[in-house]
């Protein structure tokens, strides 16, 4: 009603109208006209239908108007092709970091595998392969592997040469399982040269060895936290 409303005050059919009906009350209200009154009530109507007739016109053009540029809109909005924003190279190199970091908290996860086991055994002796066989991988793919932070950077450096330390030792001081084939002992004193002192020295130099490993892997996991590359 509103639109209606506004079409019929701001066409020019409404100025007319408004004209003729002043006219019409000023001539209604001097006396010696009231003996045309019908002449004046025929020029009223006659004003009323050339109005209504304007505004009809006036109505039907205006809705082709938006017909036609509901259409042009409706083709407009079918074609339209959304902008696609690209990364920025700030945020590629952010997103690379993210995923390398994924990747080496899969291979050496706090809570499970190795790092856990370390934490909770006090005896450097066995090493189930389940729990080396991620070292291994850590060791191959991430050779290559770089942040562009500097400080996580930093941080897996100390991780990896942590990482092949401990490697270094499993494979120098402990040999295959006879219970388990897939699984590495360390070697008992009765089969070294030196005896079982050897065998306490490699079992203390084991001990720091996993110690230092699960210290890098703690100020890891902190350096990503603190540089946002991975939220907690």
């Amino acid at each position: 009603m509103k639109r209606i409303g506004d079409f019929l005050v701001n066409t020019p059919s409404a100025v007319v109208v408004l004209a003729a009906a002043a006219i019409l009350l000023v001539c209604a209200l001097i006396p010696t006209l009231h003996s045309i009154a019908w002449l004046l009530l025929l020029v009223a109507v006659l004003v009323a239908v050339i109005a209504a007739l304007g505004w009809s016109r006036t109505w039907t053009h205006l809705q082709d108007r938006i017909d036609v540029l509901q259409s042009s809109t409706a083709d407009a909005y079918e074609t339209y092709t959304p902008v696609t924003l690209t990364q920025t190279p700030q945020e590629e190199l952010a997103q690379a970091d993210s995923t390398a970091a994924q990747t080496i908290v899969s291979l050496l996860p706090e809570d499970d595998g190795l790092i856990r086991r370390l934490r909770i055994d006090a005896e450097m002796t066995v090493f189930p392969q389940d729990a080396v066989a991620p070292l291994q991988t850590f060791l191959a793919d991430c050779s290559a592997t770089r942040f562009d932070d500097p400080a996580a950077h930093r941080a897996f450096m100390d991780l990896y040469r942590a990482a092949r330390t401990l490697h270094d030792w499993i494979r120098q001081e402990t040999e295959t399982a006879e219970a388990a084939p897939g699984d590495r002992v360390l070697i008992p004193g009765d089969r070294r040269e030196s005896g079982w002192k050897a065998f306490n020295e490699a079992k203390r130099t084991g001990e720091r060895r996993a110690d230092a490993l699960l210290a890098a892997r703690a100020e890891f996991s902190r350096v990503l936290l603190v540089s946002q590359i991975l939220e907690d």
